[in-house]
């Protein structure tokens, strides 16, 4: 049975997205059958991460909003076998036509139910916005688990409590609290116990900075570039934690 796992973070700049990339290249080469869905139609980064130009006809999970496109036309599949993205917008015509007209929110579990029908999925990974909307609402309702992004600042902590209660709200018991971005010179314990403390929960990963991210410059997926690299065991060990 597949299992629905959706990224959050509070604000912006926390690595999520590139996160939910990691992810998705590791359980695609441990062979199950993922799909990565970009349900940021307002700061997509999924399509530019992976270089895709998007599903069939250029469509998108906006375009299948609005009615243009099934939502299986919007998938792209990988060349590295069983992974699949789904690129939030491909152009501004569709988000324009969402910010005018909105649309039928039921859509999107309805597409997520189909996608992992469609593609016999193992795992939907869903990157939403950060902070609090109609997409994000959906991504945590319908999620098996929730993956809660953030650095251990006071700006990203402060916001700690929508998160939780947004889970709470939708009964997401299973979390996983991964601090991204930690300078090496940060005491550990101190911004483990700060985090632990704003979101209720144990930390399940500290993730270093390291400048091989920033050097990659958004060109390559860093599990790709650098698979020995100490990181990529905190990428695995959230995977674990949410499956």
């Amino acid at each position: 049975m597949a299992r629905i796992v959706t990224l959050h973070s509070c604000r912006g700049g926390t690595g999520k997205s590139s996160t939910a990339a990691n992810m998705a290249l590791l359980l695609a080469a441990e062979g199950r059958r993922v799909a990565l869905v970009d349900a940021d139609i307002r700061s997509p980064a999924v399509e530019t991460m992976f270089g895709s130009p998007g599903g069939r006809d250029g469509c998108s999970l906006a375009d299948y909003l609005v009615g243009r496109c099934e939502i299986e036309d919007a998938v792209r599949p990988l060349a590295s076998g069983g992974l699949f993205i789904v690129p939030a917008r491909t152009g501004m015509t569709a988000i324009n036509e969402i910010s005018a007209n909105g649309y039928d929110v039921g859509l999107l579990n309805e597409g997520f139910g189909r996608l992992i029908a469609a593609l016999d999925l193992d795992v939907l990974l869903l990157d939403t916005h950060t902070g609090i909307n109609t997409e994000t609402v959906m991504a945590v309702a319908g999620a098996d688990a929730l993956v809660i992004v953030t650095r251990a600042d006071r700006l990203d902590l402060a916001g700690a409590a929508e998160s939780v209660a947004l889970a709470d709200r939708f009964g997401c018991v299973r979390r996983a609290v991964v601090v991204n971005m930690v300078p090496d010179a940060a005491p550990r314990s101190d911004l483990v116990l700060r985090a632990e403390t704003a979101y209720g929960t144990p930390v399940t990963a500290v993730l270093p900075y390291v400048p091989e991210m920033a050097e990659l410059a958004g060109e390559q997926i860093f599990v790709s570039a650098h698979p020995g690299h100490s990181l990529v065991a905190g990428y695995q060990k959230i995977n674990s934690a949410v499956l």
